[in-house]
């Protein structure tokens, strides 16, 4: 039953029910898109968290824009490694903005010298120490934000226009995760905080601003938030228990293994390991979740029946997704670490000691342990779905 604008009830005969019902869930929808746009503001204007001095291990250095001046200085007769291989560069920001200085290029640009730059040319500089005490100045790659700009900008547009409301929801959630990772995520793990709670916080935060962005307050939002969270719960778990188990070094984790804190420790890599595992997750366990919770309200309100029969029925729909997203994530992982594994496979080694590498292993351990959690999330949210919605059906019968 909807109101009128008198505050009489308005029943589905009344001409103006058709009108008032859609209104009103425009309204219970766009409640939180405001909310969530004024919290990315805040969040994202909000001083930055302080963190303390890093150090950053024996590959410190500093990292600047600047523009190609000279493509092609003068060669160096005592410098054999300068043969075509300098450029003067202009810095454009930091402390040293607007002062010159001759790098080596360190990057492939249609050769491996400078001849593929050109003057204008907008590039990363970097500026480090070398093991003599002498300051090295290298390009080391090309300015690629005005082009990851625009592609922003077209995935953006696509989204509005192709999703409208719906889009511009998924917009906002998108970057709340965002501003939530950059100013609050990462600066309190630089500053000591256990990866493994923090992780599983921002993963309860983003999953139940996203689906409440994208489902509004209702039934369905609140059934794939509890669905979801009970996933990366078990995520959470399974994670801990096997990372123990497969024993991977501080290596796994790459140049952040050099890290120390201003504590003086350094960073905890195996917690690090399961956050990433555990926000791995993340997106697949809201998309099965949302899907399993509307499909029990869809079935619920076409054909009312008991919990148990809407279990059954949500569950053969679930089982065709759950195939289809399990391997949605093993190719997500395949696609980021796709070139060390093309290294590790072309080394020559028995097949079974390829696997064992860390670097596969870990994205073996990834992606079945994400999967699992997705898989036991599906049943997890069909139940708490059909106990919600099969208990309205049997109410309206």
């Amino acid at each position: 039953m909807a109101q009128s604008t008198d505050g009489g009830e308005v029943t589905s005969g009344d001409p103006t029910y058709a009108a008032s019902v859609p209104a009103q869930t425009d309204r219970r929808r766009l409640i939180p898109l405001l909310i969530a746009v004024v919290v990315v503001a805040v969040i994202w204007l909000m001083p930055d968290i302080e963190t303390g001095p890093i150090d950053t291990g024996p590959s410190a250095s500093e990292a600047w824009r600047a523009v190609v001046v000279d493509p092609a200085p003068p060669v160096d007769p005592e410098d054999p490694l300068s043969q075509g291989n300098d450029v003067v560069v202009e810095f454009s920001e930091g402390p040293r903005a607007g002062g010159e200085a001759l790098a080596r290029v360190t990057i492939l640009t249609g050769s491996a010298a400078a001849g593929g730059l050109e003057a204008g040319d907008e590039v990363v500089v970097s500026v480090a120490e070398g093991f003599d005490g002498a300051e090295i100045v290298a390009v080391s790659e090309p300015y690629r934000l005005p082009a990851l700009g625009l592609l922003v900008l077209v995935f953006g547009l696509v989204m509005i226009l192709v999703g409208g409301w719906q889009g511009l929801r998924a917009l906002v959630g998108l970057g709340l995760t965002v501003v939530l990772v950059a100013k609050l995520f990462i600066p309190l793990l630089l500053s000591g905080v256990p990866p493994v709670p923090l992780a599983i916080a921002l993963a309860v935060l983003v999953t139940s601003a996203t689906i409440l962005l994208t489902e509004g307050l209702t039934r369905v939002g609140a059934v794939a938030i509890a669905g979801t969270i009970g996933g990366l719960v078990i995520t959470a778990v399974l994670a801990a228990l096997v990372s123990g188990a497969v024993a991977f070094s501080d290596l796994a984790a790459g140049q952040i293994a050099y890290l120390t804190l201003p504590s003086g420790d350094s960073l905890d890599i195996s917690g690090i390991l399961l956050a990433a595992i555990i926000l791995g997750a993340v997106g697949v366990l809201d998309d099965v979740t949302v899907t399993q919770a509307a499909t029990v309200d869809e079935l619920s309100d076409r054909h009312p029946q008991p919990p148990a029969a809407l279990w059954q029925r949500a569950m053969r729909v679930g089982r065709s997704h759950i195939a289809a997203t399990t391997n949605t994530l093993f190719m997500a992982y395949v696609g980021a670490s796709l070139p060390a594994l093309i290294f590790i496979v072309v080394v020559a080694e028995p097949a079974l000691l390829t696997l064992n590498r860390e670097v596969l292993a870990l994205e073996v351990v990834r992606t079945l342990v994400g999967s699992i959690g997705i898989v036991l999330a599906m049943p997890l949210t069909t139940a708490l779905a059909a106990w919600v919605f099969g208990r309205r059906s049997v109410a309206e019968v």
